[in-house]
């Protein structure tokens, strides 16, 4: 499926997988009917059953007629089902691993966490090389033609591996022009600290508290931009939908987004659609959303975690981040909330 596809409503004769949330809990085989886009479909309970309000998915094929033939579904990852047979969990799709308010689900002085809480830009640079996207947030790893390899410029396209290092320089650079362009420091308990100041001083005074703030504007944009961009790739690579502000749209189609969705809008560089819920979620409290990712791709219950590497976990593979992507579950093939 392409980036494109990601953002719309028609309909194909190739299976899209559709998310659907158990009515009541049911026994393997059982079958209930469910609608996507107005359309009545069966649906068959995976082995091992389901319990009521767990998701699943379930792939929906259309026919000439505009109904929907009965498929085998594929269960969603569970945080209970081993991943590659190191320990660890796999990461789960269709929905996020853990809350978003339980940042502090390892103790307030886990290493993603403090990272997160005194050095966000630094887990943000682990993050997006996790993802293998670079410094400014374009993804180097996408879904090829045939919708079965979801890496087909990565063995060319090596940029991320730069992702770190670069955004540690620009941490850098921002720190020493923050130091070599002084504000002079008013007296606090002098209301008219600033009037005794001579119009030289004034004047270095208003231009270097101006540089100040163009910085840390611009600097705050650029980690703001970056975490957006992190967040709805994450939701697209692990088909996680929207639950939250879809009254925002006003009508709009949410699997569009607010930009990115296969519309050719260069400014969301990660080219997968921008959610309204990503944007709050990452202006309202970025702490407990950098958590989240970061808490999502690895099982911190069964991988040490640390803040000096450029992925934030020890023995981390390249491609750990999309292990069983390529089996047709992620990269946006959820479209249903």
């Amino acid at each position: 499926m392409t980036v494109k596809d990601y953002g719309s409503s028609s309909q194909s004769t190739q299976p899209t997988n559709v998310q659907v949330i158990a009515p009541a809990t049911l026994n393997a085989g059982y079958t209930f009917d469910a609608v996507y886009e107005g359309n009545t479909f069966t649906v068959t309970v995976p082995d091992g059953g389901v319990v009521k309000g767990q998701r699943f998915i379930v792939p929906f094929i259309p026919t000439a007629e505009a109904t929907i033939m009965e498929a085998s579904l594929l269960p969603l990852n569970s945080p209970n089902t081993r991943g590659n047979g190191m320990g660890e969990d796999s990461i789960p799709t269709g929905v996020w691993r853990d809350s978003l308010c339980d940042c502090c689900k390892f103790g307030p002085c886990h290493p993603s966490f403090l990272t997160a809480l005194c050095c966000r830009p630094i887990i943000i640079a682990q993050l997006l090389t996790r993802m293998k996207m670079t410094w400014l947030a374009q993804r180097t790893r996408f879904r090829n033609s045939n919708s079965n390899l979801s890496d087909s410029r990565t063995e060319i396209d090596q940029r991320w591996r730069s992702t770190f290092r670069n955004i540690i320089l620009v941490l850098v650079f921002y720190s020493v022009l923050m130091m070599v362009v002084p504000v002079p420091l008013l007296d606090p308990a002098n209301p008219n600290a600033y009037d005794e100041l001579s119009d030289a001083e004034k004047k270095t005074y208003f231009i270097n508290s101006s540089i100040h703030s163009a910085l840390s504007a611009l600097f705050g944009f650029y980690f703001f931009y970056l975490m957006v961009q992190l967040r709805a790739t994450f939701r697209h690579v692990y088909s996680i939908p929207e639950e939250n502000c879809l009254c925002l749209y006003c009508g709009g189609n949410p699997r569009d987004g607010i930009c990115g969705g296969g519309d050719g809008n260069s400014f969301c560089s990660a080219g997968v659609p921008v959610g309204v819920e990503d944007v709050c979620c990452v202006m309202f409290c970025p702490l407990c959303t950098t958590s989240q990712m970061a808490r999502h791709t690895v099982d911190y219950e069964y991988r040490s975690a640390t803040c000096c590497n450029s992925v934030g976990v020890t023995k981390y593979m390249d491609d750990e981040a999309y292990e069983g992507i390529e089996n047709g579950v992620g990269e946006g093939s959820v479209l249903v909330v």
